[in-house]
Parts: structure tokens; C-alpha cells; sequence
């Protein structure tokens, strides 16, 4: 093993915020970005989400009934586990690898679930181990209405993503009733209005509860509820203070023994908050004291500001993110029929591309409203949505594809600062990580495997299929690099530089040559996946993963590229050169697939179209794969893709787009993104063919994940613009420098259409149009001052402008 010196890591969870390059908002958008529905919703997957970051809420829109479900990214349940290493794992390790060079695969199985594994209660429920720890709902805020008596009629229901405010309106005999609810990160409050034209017609009772261990009371505030996230047999590390406050124009508000009612009242006002005891700091066992008067003092602030002004401070600030992005392909052919109606008439007919610009942007409104630069965590599985104490999958961070398929989009869709929470939940975990590496592979440096949350675990999972996967680190470490790549802010890469060099210490630590004296991981696995060995034997690990090495060279690569770009650590830099030369290359098996496992055993998985298509991280998230110059690879990868199969899960669906846009066949996308959006209704698990949408616009794996709705933008991107290529420039090697490339992967269907505000690596801002399938206006910006390729079908720029500068690039829309 290869020993590599420690060098400290000193990286404050602040210095993030500090290095983010943003557009200026754009004008606001002059067509109607409106999800809306004619009833109210009767399951959560039909109810909408609202978020301010950190406290979002799923509005059910009932008449009589109003629920709304709470959340607040950091309730969760569990507690810091020190113990899950399995701490002397690492000297089974030559008998592991031994079983495997011999194609012992039953053996190494064996001993890898034995002692590759975390520590575990329970091998029979998922729920009893020593991985517990699930993200949680806040919490139910209910309210039940006085109505007049009268026919029900002219409801609507709906969510306009341009200002990030949802509501419901309907009348019963000539009266009408509305209420209207936002999230407001300026205020860190939920805001929701309810009103009448009926005087004094406004009357209600509201109620805060949780099922678990939560007491609500009233105070001369409001109503409060405190508590901590216990449940069942397992201990919460989480305390929380969740309050509301009511405010009315005319009628009598009364509050006592955790009950508000409200009485005749012209209007209402209501505000909710809340302030948990969590905070990211590994030393401090993530916890602080709550301040109980400072939660009183800025609901109190809040609710003595004129509504209007409420309002219009949150739609201003939310606008001036979501607005630096326009996208218009044309025809709304069916705006005018409810959102559900709307998504199936779709997958019926696959005409109405202004549905496909909704879906776009609703998921940029999800990362706006689920992943602020302040949040304290990043947007998990769900986003910062979920309801009930156990969640699929605990709604933790995935590092097998799912908590990176989260934030694929935010930096090409404008929104740089969304990524900050995901990157200093990563750097948070280089202190815990280091102690895993030892346990498992007496290594230096730094890592986590498939999963990780709120408390920093970095231990194996409890399977081997799942659990034994050690490339989360490094595959998370790919985003540090992607931030700065279209950020070009060499301070915050020189911040982050120290966690890349360990996170590659850990690797060199652990490679070892195999027979053919190429360097490979050993134990290693394909997430998810397992194969039949020629014994009959199902098993999952084998002697370097393709993915596993094309996450090493990824990071070698981008951590190379650092070295030179900060002109510092040359002698580290040789190091991880000589290393990447011999990684074991991308192999092609016998039925012309890019090959999954260290033999050609492709053909023999235990689910030949299993969802997960780990194998093709050279092809995306990566950049070793680019058709225009590795034709025979790109050939495999997507043969890799036809054994695959076009069905799926919902995000593995997503991930599939992202794989055709890069292979340069939009149509071929195009028709994976119209399958993606297929209504689903089920909210069982699934994990074969019946991914989809929900009648919310969530992503349907199912049940819910969000990475699906935000890989779906990034496969749009990617049909769009593409930049991941890079080249050399002689004059200066230490440079990072792209290839740009418009409209790549356009598919027929999309004749027509322009984006503005889209960006590109090397720091590029992007405004183009086309018609009848070509080019027609393209301008772009250097946020930077690089030089770049700009290509357009077989026509080609080279640009060097200015910082701030912008130029048309009329050269390529010529015919």
C-alpha cells in the first residue's frame, strides 16, 4: 500500500458562501408557468410543495379541511454512530482479494458481507441495524373552516413557479374564498393569507401536531410545539421549536391548550417557524442550543409587516434566482386543462413542448426552494419533502448515483449557489471519513461508501450489493471540481484543493496491481448489481468495478488539473499522473457492451436491465467518453444502453437521457424524456419498470425521489449545450479550457425554441434561439475571461474575449 503524508484539513463550513459567480435576473416571464389541478388533493403525492430552503410544506387545498404537511431539512431522526466502522476489517483484506484473484466469487462474497459491511443489530429489517438514522416530517399544521352554506363551485387549486407561491380559490354560492401560501427565505417564515368577499366570513380552528414525541401549547404567542426526533426504540439527537402566530382584519382571535380559533374575520394571516438544534459540525455532535427568544422576536417582526411586503421581499428574492434562466420550446398546446389531465394527454401524444418547458423549470423551482445557499443541509432524496418518521430509502444522500444526480443541473441551469449546501455537507465529512479508511483499508486519506446523512456516516451500508460500494467519496468529490469548472474561481478551488488531495490518498492507498499489471480497486462492486459467477453463484463483488476506476480517474484527472491551475503540489501531481497511466482502461466484452465487472459478465447479470447503469459514469457524469473522438467506446456505451433497456426507474429514466444527449442522439432522448413523464399513481416500491411522474409533477421511482425531476433538467441541458470536453492549448497546459458546443443533441420534435441565461464550463453565459431545427442567434458572456471553443454542428469559433464581455457568435448561424 501505498502511504501518502496527512495533510490537515482546515475548512470552515462558511468559506463556501463566499465563492459564487451569478447572472444578472432577467426580465420576469410573460407566459404562465402554473401548475393547477380542479379538486383538492386527497393523496400527498397530489399535494404541492413550497420551500424557502430550509422550511418547505406539501398544501393539500381542502374546502372544508386545509392540511398542510411540514418540513425542515435538518428534522431528523438517529444520533452520531462512532461505532459503525467495523474497525479491524482492513486485515481481512488479503484474503478477500486472494478469493477473488483465485475467481473464488462465492468466497469473496462471503467474506466481503462478513467484513465489508458495517456493524449491524438485525439482518432481517433494514430499520433494526446500526444505519437507522431516516429524515422525518415536522409535523401537521390542520386547519378546519366555517362555511356558508351554498353550492360549491370554480376551484382551483395551483402553484405559479414563477413567483413561488401556491393557493387554492373556490366559491360556495356567491361568495368566494381564497388562501394563498408561500415559503420566505428574507423571513425564514411560512406565510399563508386566507380570504373572503364575504364580511366577517372567515372563521376556523387550527391545530399543530406530530405524532412522536411532540407536545403543542399555546403561549401568548401562539401556538408552539417542541420536541425531539425519538422514535420508537431509537434515540433523536434533534430537538425542535416549530410555532405559529395567526393575525386577523376584523372578528376575534383565541388561543388556548394548543388551539387556535378564529372567528368572523375578514381576513387572516398565519406564520410558521421553526429553529431545530442541529447544526453540521462534526465536533460539536451536531447539536446547539435552541433560542427560543430569538424564534418569538422574528416571528414576532414578521408578523407586524404588511402582508404585501411580506410578499413582494420573498417574490423579489426568489425571482432574482429563478429568473436568470428563460427557456421557450413554443406550443402550450394544453395549458388550459388541470396539470394531471395535462401530463397524460402528454405521454399520449408527446405534442405539447410547453409542458416539457414546465417540467424544466419546475425543477429548478424545486432545487430554488429546496437548496439555499444558507440551508444547513443540502436537499436529500425528497428534496426537504417528505411525510412520515421512516422514509424510503431513510431520505438520506444516496453516493451510488442519487445524491449526485441531485445537483447534475445546478450549475448549468444557473443556479451556482444551490450547490453550496452539497458541497459543505461533502467537506464535512473528510474528519469522519478518515476514520473509515482506516478501519476498512488501513488507508490514508479520506472516504464515505454508498450513503451518507445528517450525522456524518461514512461506514459501509449493511449489504454487500449496496453497502460495499467505496466510490461515494470520490464520485461526490467530482461536484467540487464541477463548481469551480463553471464558476472559474480559483480562490474557492484553492479552499477546496486539501479535500481533494486526500479523497485522492485514499484511492492511491488502496489500488493494487492485477494480473495483468494494471492498478485496480479490490473488493469492489457495480452499485446494485450482482452477476452470476460460472460456479451459479449470484454475487456482487469483483476486482475493479468499472465504475469505481472511472470515478478514480475522474478525480485523479480534476485533481491534476488543480495542481497546475494553482501551480502548487507538482511532486503530488507526478504522483497521481504515473498512477492514472495505469489504471486498468474501459473494456469492451464479447457482445460489444462497455463492461460492468472486472470479467465479461455482463450478459450474465442476475437483472440484465437492471435500473442502475454505473458502468457508464465514462459517459456522464464523466467526460472519458466523447463520441467525436472515442467512436469504438461510444459504440459500447451505447450498446451498453440497448441491452439496458429503455424502462426504468424514474431518475434511472433520467439518467438514461443524460446517456443518449451525450452520445449525440436527441431523438433517442427525446423519447426517454416522454416516457419519463408517464403517470404514476402507485406509491409502492418498485423497482423495475414504473418509473414515471406523479399528478404533483414529483418524480416517481417509485415511490418519490427527486433526483429524477432534477436529472430530467440536466438531460434537457445536455440536449442543449454541452461542455464537459475539454482541450489544451499549448501556449498554456495548466489551463482548464472547454469545448462548448450548441444544440447537440437536438431532436426533431424540438424544431423550434431559445434559451437564455444557460451556462457553460469555463464560465460562459449562453443566449440562443433556432427555427426549423438550426441555429439562428447565439450570444455569449465571459464571466471569466477564457478562451474557448465554440462549436455549432461542424462550424467552430475560437473565442477569447474579455471578463464580462459579450459576443454574437453570427459565424454559426450561417447557412
Amino acid at each position: 500500500m501505498m502511504k501518502i503524508e496527512k495533510y490537515k484539513i482546515s475548512f470552515l463550513v462558511t468559506v463556501l458562501s463566499g465563492f459564487i459567480s451569478v447572472g444578472m435576473a432577467q426580465a420576469p416571464f410573460s407566459k404562465n408557468y402554473t401548475i393547477w389541478y380542479d379538486k383538492p388533493a386527497e393523496i400527498w403525492e397530489e399535494a404541492l410543495p413550497i420551500g424557502n430552503g430550509r422550511l418547505g410544506a406539501m398544501c393539500f387545498g381542502g374546502i372544508h379541511e386545509e392540511k398542510l404537511q411540514l418540513n425542515d431539512v435538518t428534522i431528523w431522526s438517529g444520533e452520531p454512530q462512532p461505532n459503525s466502522d467495523r474497525t479491524d476489517a482492513y486485515k481481512k483484506l488479503p484474503e478477500i482479494r486472494e478469493a477473488l484473484r483465485n475467481r473464488d466469487y462465492k468466497l469473496a462474497e462471503v467474506l466481503t458481507h462478513q467484513y465489508m459491511t458495517c456493524n449491524s443489530v438485525s439482518n432481517e429489517d433494514i430499520y433494526n441495524t446500526i444505519y437507522s438514522s431516516s429524515y422525518q416530517t415536522l409535523g401537521d399544521l390542520s386547519l378546519k373552516f366555517e362555511l356558508p352554506e351554498g353550492e360549491m363551485g370554480s376551484y382551483r387549486r395551483w402553484l405559479d413557479i414563477t413567483r413561488a407561491i401556491s393557493g387554492v380559490d373556490f366559491k360556495i354560492g356567491e361568495y368566494s374564498f381564497s388562501r394563498e401560501i408561500f415559503s420566505s427565505a428574507p423571513d425564514s417564515v411560512i406565510v399563508m393569507k386566507l380570504g373572503t368577499d364575504m364580511k366577517g366570513g372567515l372563521s376556523f380552528s387550527m391545530l399543530l401536531d406530530r405524532k412522536f414525541s411532540a407536545v403543542t401549547t399555546s403561549d401568548s404567542h401562539g401556538l408552539v410545539m417542541k420536541g425531539n426526533t425519538d422514535y420508537m426504540e431509537h434515540r433523536g439527537n434533534c430537538d425542535y421549536e416549530a410555532r405559529v402566530k395567526v393575525v386577523a382584519d376584523g372578528g376575534r382571535v383565541s388561543n388556548s391548550k394548543g388551539k387556535i380559533s378564529v372567528q368572523g374575520a375578514d381576513s387572516a394571516y398565519v406564520y410558521i417557524t421553526c429553529q431545530t438544534s442541529y447544526i453540521l459540525d462534526y465536533k460539536k455532535n451536531y447539536r446547539r442550543a435552541i433560542d427560543s427568544k430569538d424564534a418569538v422576536r422574528k416571528l414576532n417582526i414578521v408578523s407586524r409587516k404588511k402582508y404585501d411586503d411580506v410578499k413582494s421581499i420573498h417574490v423579489a428574492d426568489y425571482q432574482g434566482i429563478f429568473n436568470r434562466l428563460s427557456l421557450n420550446l413554443g406550443n402550450n398546446k394544453s395549458i388550459d386543462i388541470p396539470t394531471d389531465q395535462r401530463l397524460t394527454r402528454f405521454n399520449e401524444k408527446s405534442d405539447d413542448l410547453g409542458f416539457v418547458d414546465l417540467f424544466y423549470q419546475f425543477g429548478r423551482y424545486l432545487m430554488i426552494s429546496s437548496s439555499r445557499e444558507n440551508n444547513p443541509l443540502p436537499g436529500n432524496c425528497q428534496g426537504i419533502w417528505g411525510d412520515g418518521y421512516k422514509l424510503p430509502w431513510h431520505s438520506d444522500y444516496k453516493a451510488n448515483i442519487n445524491y449526485q444526480m441531485n445537483y447534475w443541473m445546478v450549475e448549468a441551469s444557473n443556479l451556482s449557489e444551490c450547490h453550496i449546501p452539497m458541497l459543505r455537507l461533502t467537506a464535512s465529512l473528510v474528519e469522519p471519513g478518515r476514520k473509515t479508511a482506516q478501519s476498512y483499508f488501513n488507508a490514508s486519506g479520506w472516504m464515505y461508501a454508498m450513503m451518507t446523512n445528517a450525522w456524518g456516516w461514512t461506514s459501509p451500508g449493511q449489504y454487500t450489493i449496496w453497502g460495499s460500494f467505496f466510490g461515494g467519496s470520490g464520485w461526490a468529490c467530482q461536484d467540487f471540481w464541477e463548481h469551480y469548472a463553471y464558476t472559474q474561481d480559483k480562490e474557492y478551488l484553492r479552499k477546496v484543493y486539501p479535500i481533494l488531495k486526500e479523497a485522492c490518498e485514499f484511492y492511491l492507498s488502496v489500488l493494487i496491481e492485477n494480473k495483468d499489471g494494471y492498478l485496480v480497486t479490490s473488493p469492489s462492486t457495480s452499485p446494485e448489481n450482482r452477476y452470476i459467477a460460472p460456479d451459479g453463484s449470484r454475487v456482487a463483488v469483483t476486482e475493479g468495478s468499472t465504475i469505481e476506476l472511472s470515478i478514480i480517474r475522474n478525480l485523479f484527472s480534476n485533481t491534476i488539473y488543480a495542481t497546475g491551475i494553482l501551480n502548487e503540489d507538482n511532486s503530488f501531481k507526478e504522483i497521481l499522473e504515473k498512477s492514472l497511466a495505469r489504471l486498468r482502461p474501459l473494456q469492451i466484452g464479447r457482445a460489444g457492451q462497455l463492461m460492468e465487472w472486472n470479467d465479461d459478465f455482463d450478459l450474465n447479470a442476475e437483472d440484465i436491465r437492471h435500473r442502475h447503469v454505473s458502468h457508464l459514469f465514462a459517459l456522464h457524469p464523466g467526460r472519458e467518453i466523447i463520441p467525436f473522438e472515442h467512436k469504438e467506446l461510444a459504440e459500447a456505451a451505447k450498446r451498453s444502453l440497448q441491452i439496458r433497456g429503455d424502462e426504468g426507474t424514474g431518475w434511472s429514466l433520467a439518467w438514461k437521457i443524460n446517456f443518449w444527449a451525450r452520445l449525440l442522439e436527441g431523438d433517442y432522448a427525446y423519447k426517454l424524456l416522454c416516457r419519463q413523464l408517464k403517470l404514476v399513481r402507485s406509491n409502492d416500491t418498485n423497482y423495475s419498470n414504473q418509473g414515471g411522474t406523479y399528478p404533483n409533477l414529483f418524480d416517481a421511482h417509485p415511490p418519490f425521489q427527486i433526483d429524477g425531476n432534477y436529472g430530467f433538467v440536466s438531460g434537457v441541458n445536455e440536449m442543449l449545450l454541452q461542455s464537459h470536453e475539454m482541450y489544451i492549448d499549448p501556449s498554456s497546459p495548466n489551463e482548464d479550457l472547454y469545448v462548448i458546443r450548441i444544440l447537440p443533441a437536438l431532436p426533431q420534435k424540438i424544431r423550434e425554441g431559445k434559451i437564455s441565461g444557460i451556462r457553460a464550463r469555463g464560465g460562459f453565459e449562453l443566449s440562443f434561439e433556432w427555427k426549423d431545427g438550426r441555429l439562428v442567434n447565439a450570444v455569449i458572456t465571459s464571466l471569466a475571461g477564457k478562451q474557448a471553443r465554440v462549436f455549432y454542428q461542424e462550424k467552430e469559433i475560437s473565442l477569447n474575449i474579455a471578463k464580462g464581455e459579450t459576443k454574437e457568435l453570427n459565424e454559426l448561424c450561417k447557412n
